[in-house]
């Protein structure tokens, strides 16, 4: 394999099929122009991340008390921010920066107590910490931050210790590279965690908010010349949506969490389970209708924070989220695209250096070396889907419809990396598994540019196993592309990328993205897959304009229509 800038096109061999004349098809009829149920515009890096406190000194340096930035997940970073034009945010929080004591004489830059599920019991940073995981050089240029600051305490030194937090991270971070400040994490967990009585309520977490962050304000805030015109803090943070009907957007206004009128956005921490009742839709978690029973749960804040004038120019933030599942975590950017079209703000994806869900293991562990892990497909994908343009980008669902009896030629072509160039395999399709052609299990959305049609995502659920005795089996999707009055099917370049792992679902590693894939070899940079097929040019129909394409089971494709 050799390094190779991922946007260079790489035509290579094809597998060709003998099917039947006519086969069941997915038709999709995106409309040109947004229609009245596209998104709202969708902030570039609308992906961006969150990474766990006692983790985010591995993200940021290497060595034994980090002295060197982190090579590796900078390149990463990078990358994201070359596919949207702007870097993601990073929230840097969770239950662990809820639990932290700031200490000035402590020698080394981090040091805590174990706990369960990888979250330590405390953590104690000194100032160097900071100023070590905040340099510039750790990040490309134009990354800003979310700072969660400890409210689960609540002696005498509580307010001392976070304000001492609070200007140690204005002073690494600076008011330029600040989104926001966050105070507490899963509050609404606190009862079971034994750290307030058992009648702790919203209201309660209202008062102790307020005046938390009064104390910011006046002791950091304003000691730093920070422009008071401008909303410094994210709220909420409760732990799931619908959980706890009694922990939601409307009753913490209601107890006037916002009583100072210092929130810029609300934040609702999400974690898919697999006991969930939205998950039990399907026999498998990838599942596209039970990723919108999830999501749709969004609905009532957005439209809360909607509803007022003095809360109409709050946003809502998905701000730690992840999905506990994998499967080329196409569930996890068929997750983003759903929560985009939401009008949800941003999307955080939660990251530390042992969790399962983990989009990159940024140093070594327990004898393994850094290593980049599927979900990062996840994230690069989305962002790609997202793009770089620099007016309203929106996204809207697409529907699809299944149509049994349209023809479809001979030798259809899809590409098989396991296969020799050109290599023919004659196969009946009553020998395939059937495949589900419902929403549950194919999922499309069209993105604009500027109002105009740019790309159309397109995923097939179907799960697929490098085991099993037959090629992967595609599901052939027909795109109407209308051509304009006078254009040929020539003037309107489109081309494909396809996301696919060549042995199986459930793959960890050696996933390729467009015949790209992105390892710790290189430090993070992309690196071309000689013998997979890189960006590809799809033929438009000079009838009707329509492209025809096949998408294997467990694979998704990312269609540009270009220009």
């Amino acid at each position: 394999m050799k390094q190779l800038s991922p946007c260079i096109t790489c035509l290579l061999g094809t597998l060709s099929y003998f099917l039947p004349r006519t086969t069941a098809q997915v038709l999709i009829t995106p409309p040109t122009n947004p229609s009245e149920y596209a998104s709202k515009p969708v902030a570039n890096n609308f992906v961006s991340l969150s990474i766990a406190i006692h983790f985010f000194q591995d993200h940021t340096r290497t060595g034994s008390d980090g002295e060197l930035p982190n090579i590796f997940s900078r390149n990463l970073l990078s990358s994201l921010k070359e596919s949207t034009s702007i870097a993601p945010e990073i929230r840097i929080g969770g239950t662990s920066a809820d639990r932290t004591t700031y200490v000035p004489s402590q020698n080394t830059t981090i040091s805590q107590v174990s706990g369960a599920n990888g979250i330590p019991l405390n953590v104690t940073l000194n100032q160097r910490w900071f100023q070590q995981c905040f340099d510039e050089a750790n990040f490309p240029s134009g990354i800003k931050f979310i700072f969660d600051l400890p409210l689960m305490r609540n002696d005498s030194l509580a307010i001392n210790n976070m304000i001492q937090g609070a200007q140690w991270a204005l002073e690494a971070i600076g008011s330029d590279r600040l989104e926001a400040f966050e105070i507490g994490n899963e509050e609404d967990l606190y009862v079971g965690q034994g750290v307030v009585p058992a009648t702790w309520t919203v209201v309660d977490y209202a008062a102790r908010w307020i005046t938390f962050n009064s104390a910011v304000v006046q002791g950091a805030l304003i000691p730093f010349g920070l422009d008071l015109t401008k909303k410094w803090f994210q709220g909420l943070a409760f732990s799931g949506l619908g959980a706890n009907l009694a922990w939601t957007t409307y009753i913490a206004f209601n107890a006037n969490v916002n009583d100072n009128h210092t929130l810029k956005s609300v934040s609702l921490h999400n974690y898919p389970a697999g006991s969930a009742p939205w998950v039990n839709l399907g026999n498998t978690f990838m599942n596209h209708t039970a990723i919108v029973a999830n999501l749709s749960q969004v609905k009532d804040n957005i439209a809360f924070l909607g509803s007022s004038p003095s809360t109409e120019n709050i946003v809502f933030n998905l701000g730690e989220t992840n999905i506990d599942f994998t499967n080329l975590n196409m569930d996890q950017f068929d997750y983003i695209l759903y929560g985009a079209s939401l009008n949800i703000n941003r999307i955080y994806l939660h990251q530390g250096t042992t969790f399962g869900y983990a989009a990159w293991q940024p140093v070594a562990m327990d004898n393994s070396r850094p290593k980049v892990r599927s979900p990062w497909y996840g994230l690069k994908f989305a962002a790609e889907a997202i793009g770089s343009h620099q007016g309203p980008t929106q996204i809207a669902p697409l529907d699809i419809i299944v149509s049994n009896n349209i023809s479809a030629p001979l030798g259809n072509t899809t590409s098989d990396p396991n296969q020799g160039a050109n290599t023919t395999v004659s196969m009946n399709i009553q020998d395939m598994p059937a495949q589900i052609l419902t929403s549950e299990k194919i999922s499309a959305y069209a993105v604009y540019e500027s109002s105009l049609l740019a790309r159309i995502v397109l995923i097939n659920f179907n799960e697929w196993n490098g085991t099993t005795p037959y090629p992967r089996p595609s599901v052939v999707f027909r795109i109407d592309l209308p051509l304009k009055t006078g254009q040929s099917s020539s003037s309107h370049s489109v081309n494909a990328r396809t996301l696919t792992a060549p042995n199986r679902a459930s793959a960890d590693n050696d996933l390729m993205f467009g015949g790209i894939m992105w390892n710790y070899t290189t430090q993070g940079p992309p690196q071309r897959v000689d013998s997979v097929p890189g960006t590809v040019q799809v033929q438009r129909s000079a009838r009707d304009g329509s492209i025809t394409v096949k998408v294997g089971r467990s694979e998704a494709m990312l269609i540009n229509l270009g220009s």
